[in-house]
């Protein structure tokens, strides 16, 4: 089994008006909301920070404009569009 360790600092950058829905979840909470079980959103770096996080666009904007603008701010992420909320993750799982 390959172990991962957390990035030593994770920031994302996000936009005025947005809506953070989802960051660190415990175990419990992860598998009550359906999230996989390797979820970054279960994992923090050396600050405390979780890995994972959900969001939704500010009033008035698309969630696929709202996810290209994030992937603009967020070259070293994985920005992932999931129709109804984007999810953003540090690159190569």
């Amino acid at each position: 089994m390959e172990v991962r360790r957390p990035p030593r600092r994770v920031t994302f950058r996000g936009l005025d008006g947005e809506r953070v829905t989802s960051t660190y979840r415990d175990p419990a909470r992860n598998k009550r909301v359906g999230g996989v079980s390797n979820s970054f959103h279960m994992q923090k770096d050396a600050r405390g920070n979780a890995l994972g996080r959900d969001s939704t666009p500010p009033p008035g904007m698309s969630m696929s404009a709202y996810a290209a603008q994030l992937r603009r701010l967020n070259p070293d992420k994985d920005v992932i569009n999931e129709g109804d909320h984007v999810h953003m993750e540090p690159k190569g799982r």
